[in-house]
């Protein structure tokens, strides 16, 4: 990895097969990797993209450590849509729920037409994951970092099961009522 940081290969951290990242996405994304690389823990976070590709899961992602892989693919049909993956020693920070709960705050950019609304999409969903790593495995926050506030809002979105189970209480009980009236005005 280091050999990557020292001669500035960025094909390494930016793997951009279908030719949609632009030159800003790619500066964050080696620039936060960069940073990694001067750590002790050695994180990577690598950003792919394919095009029409039928295997979306990386290569080596079994043997790799402190890895997240983002990865685009256009589909045959021109739909962009993002997948994330990490190592096991990260999957309690990116578990699945987490995992679609990102992909859905960032899949109206991801799948925009738009190079700078896809490009925005595909910064925060790295800026997401370099929280999540980040956090994981105490490193020191910096200005890339989200707060705990903002975070949370992405992956704990609002719990919808409770005002659903009130509504369809309450749709139970008035069907009750209503079959109460119906059985007394056939009893008269």
């Amino acid at each position: 990895m280091a050999f990557f940081t020292l001669t500035g290969a960025s094909s390494f951290f930016v793997q951009d097969n279908a030719h949609l990242i632009n030159t800003d996405t790619k500066q964050i994304v080696e620039k936060k990797n960069a940073k990694y690389q001067k750590t002790t823990a050695h994180p990577i976070i690598i950003v792919e993209t394919l095009k029409h590709a039928k295997k979306i899961q990386p290569d080596g992602l079994n043997k790799a450590t402190r890895t997240v892989y983002i990865v685009i693919n256009i589909g045959k049909d021109g739909n962009k849509r993002a997948y994330l993956y990490s190592s096991r020693d990260l999957h309690s920070q990116f578990t699945a729920q987490v995992r679609r709960n990102i992909l859905s705050y960032t899949a109206g950019n991801i799948s925009s037409d738009d190079s700078l609304a896809f490009n925005q999409g595909v910064q925060d969903l790295f800026q997401i994951c370099t929280t999540l790593v980040d956090q994981g495995l105490d490193l020191k926050k910096d200005s890339q970092d989200l707060t705990n506030e903002e975070l949370n809002h992405i992956i704990k979105p609002a719990d919808l099961r409770i005002p659903i189970m009130v509504a369809l209480g309450v749709v139970v009980l008035a069907l009750i009522i209503f079959l109460r009236h119906i059985a007394k005005q056939q009893g008269r």
